[in-house]
């Protein structure tokens, strides 16, 4: 479920919980793309944490990240970080890597949240 939504002047930070289902994580990347300072924005930050279960198939994360590869042709200078303790979640953000392939966004997935932090503004 998702927790929030905080936009800052150069980014977001997306906060989710518990059951996370592919049509949160798309409404909220959608809500996110079409913000008005979107092509301002430096950095996402994803962070799913604590994660009972996560309802995603490998097309949702194809189909994201179709969605990632269109949006950065707007703004083509985000970090994407995303952050889960969950060994799933982890694995289905370097899948999200590899599906996203050759672009202008920079995207790395973290065990450690004050790490992915400090990548995104590095």
């Amino acid at each position: 479920m998702i927790e929030a939504i905080e936009y800052k002047k150069d980014g977001a930070r997306l906060s989710f919980y518990g059951k996370i289902t592919s049509d949160e994580i798309m409404d909220a990347n959608t809500a996110m793309i079409n913000h008005p300072d979107f092509e301002s924005f430096n950095y996402q930050l994803w962070i799913f944490n604590p994660v009972e279960d996560f309802v995603l198939s490998t097309n949702d994360l194809q189909r994201m990240a179709a969605q990632d590869k269109k949006a950065s042709e707007r703004n083509p200078n985000i970090k994407v970080a995303i952050y889960s303790s969950s060994e799933l979640v982890f694995g289905l953000g370097r899948m999200y890597e590899a599906f996203y392939g050759k672009g202008p966004w920079r995207i790395m997935t973290f065990y450690k949240l004050d790490e992915a932090e400090s990548w995104i503004i590095s």
